[in-house]
């Protein structure tokens, strides 16, 4: 039988090669580029959530649902259309 004329370039599942796969960072791994850019990642997602929150409380459960569904469906078109639905449905709301 022949011999593989090839040679392995993982060693224990790993990708050690650092001319192919580049050099690994543990550091780079675990936190992002600065502690402020990962502050500000997650007030952004707090002040979302309490927005998400006032919603609901305020006009149904049901209301901030159907906002996201706008919003996807919204997102296919430009953002002149955007502005026009939504001052449309708000007004709407109001009345």
């Amino acid at each position: 039988m022949e011999a593989s004329k090839t040679i392995e370039h993982e060693i224990g599942g790993l990708k050690n090669d650092a001319l192919r796969f580049g050099l690994q960072g543990v550091k780079s791994d675990i936190i992002g580029s600065h502690p402020l850019e990962s502050a500000f990642q997650s007030a952004i997602v707090r002040e979302e959530q309490m927005k998400r929150k006032v919603l609901a409380n305020t006009y149904g459960s049901a209301f901030p649902l159907k906002q996201d569904f706008d919003r996807k469906i919204l997102s296919r078109y430009s953002f002149s259309c955007w502005f026009t639905i939504q001052a449309i449905s708000f007004a709407k709301l109001c009345s």
